[in-house]
């Protein structure tokens, strides 16, 4: 059955997609309708037709499903922010798991028990960073599924101290700015302010946008004259205050600089990383390989409670603060080295355990090989993309045993989904773990 543009459609949502996007059938065709539910009958225009698939337009909900509920941000379906605001929380949750036990099914042909996905702390304002693109001296985010502008006042799940700084620096008028990203320490109430400008910013206008509120402690320039999609070039400048904030997880402090990944929901993280030192078990003997370690995070949380940590990563500044961190926790059992994993990973001989927790691609085909021939009796999976890491999991699981899968609501409110996943050598007996 032929469709085309502008076609009008009564479908049945038989579940939702990996972008919280309504999913039906139609002709053979598989059909994404942004805004509908699972189980919803609803009126929809067809905008794109593809050869599998076709994009439509909701334009009419004739069945409503029990999980609708009333998005909290008038923005929503707008800006593209959030995906999943009209779907009850707990509904959200069951999503989510829902999604990893699809990819492990049928990307990784695996059959797992998946734990109940956990729920964060705060359902709206938990996360610490947000990166506004500017237009006419006015800032944004995106719309939905495309780089069209819209303005934004507020944001509902920016934390309360980052949506009172950009309050108070909306009126200062910053000359050829593209984005304004802020960073938070929500523990320590901090705020470092990063505006990235075609032209550099002079430092009267970084000295006022510095002393506008006491919590921002850096101003930090990044100057990105390319046009394109890349937001942070590499070109960073502290212009007033502080380079770096400092955040508290769990009894340690780390220092955040512009450039370096830091978990955007710190209290799930929280709640992420004790779970993950759970699962590891250690006894104190073991040398732990953080292959994709960060600022040191996880590495550093774990180091009290293992003889040695070797931490991994490709960022310059972050492995930069990952040794910062140490030094300033008094931690000695750490090494911190930049290197890609999949070339440091060659000159091991052996570990113990392995924490991995790469970009959304997964890790490298590479580190998988490695790790099957050093055999580290156990390996710790943090992803925040569930094909790829039932991808990995997949290509490990002959020779290792998936002993649990628990998902992490780190961003409420979206489609995205966290999940830790502790694998455990197969020829090691779970009594003796």
């Amino acid at each position: 059955m032929t469709l085309t543009i502008g076609d009008k459609l009564k479908l049945d949502v038989i579940r939702l997609g990996i972008h919280g996007e309504g999913v039906a059938h139609y002709g053979g065709l598989v059909c994404f309708i942004p805004g509908a539910l699972t189980g919803e009958a609803v009126l929809a225009e067809v905008i794109e037709v593809k050869k599998s698939y076709a994009s439509l337009k909701l334009l009419k909900i004739l069945t409503p499903s029990i999980d609708r509920v009333d998005p909290p941000c008038p923005l929503f379906g707008t800006c593209g922010g959030c995906q999943v605001q009209h779907l009850s929380y707990k509904a959200q949750l069951e999503m989510k798991r829902s999604r990893v036990i699809d990819a492990f099914q049928r990307i990784g042909k695996l059959q797992v028990e998946v734990d109940a996905c956990q729920s964060s702390p705060k359902e709206l304002h938990y996360r610490n960073k947000i990166q506004m693109p500017s237009k006419g001296g006015k800032l944004g985010l995106f719309r939905m599924g495309s780089n069209d502008w819209v303005e934004v006042d507020k944001c509902l799940i920016h934390c309360d101290l980052g949506e009172m700084v950009l309050r108070a620096i909306r009126p200062i008028e910053i000359p050829d700015l593209r984005y304004l990203v802020l960073k938070t320490a929500i523990k320590t109430n901090e705020v470092l302010v990063v505006p990235v400008v075609r032209r550099p910013l002079s430092k009267s206008i970084a000295e006022k946008i510095y002393r506008s509120l006491p919590e921002i402690k850096g101003v930090v320039q990044n100057l990105n004259p390319d046009a394109g999609n890349t937001i942070l070039s590499r070109n960073f400048e502290t212009l007033a205050g502080r380079g770096t904030i400092t955040e508290r997880i769990l009894d340690l402090e780390f220092h955040v600089s512009p450039a370096s990944f830091f978990q955007v929901n710190p209290a799930q993280a929280e709640a992420l990383y004790s779970t993950a030192l759970d699962r590891a078990q250690l006894k104190g003997d073991e040398v732990v390989l953080d292959a994709f370690c960060g600022v040191g995070t996880l590495a550093l949380i774990f180091a009290k409670h293992a003889k040695e940590i070797i931490g991994v990563e490709i960022v310059a500044e972050a492995i930069k603060d990952a040794k910062a961190n140490a030094i300033n926790n008094g931690i000695i059992n750490a090494q911190f080295y930049h290197a890609p994993a999949e070339k440091f990973i060659q000159k091991l001989s052996a570990v113990d355990v392995v924490l991995l927790n790469p970009p959304r691609k997964g890790c490298d085909l590479s580190v998988i090989q490695k790790l099957l021939e050093l055999k580290p009796k156990k390996i710790i999976y943090v992803s925040c993309d569930p094909a790829t890491l039932a991808r990995d999991s997949a290509l490990l699981s002959g020779t290792y045993r998936i002993d649990s899968v628990t998902p992490f609501d780190m961003f409420p409110q979206t489609a995205h989904v966290e999940t830790l996943v502790e694998l455990n050598l197969s020829s090691i007996p779970r009594s003796t773990l």
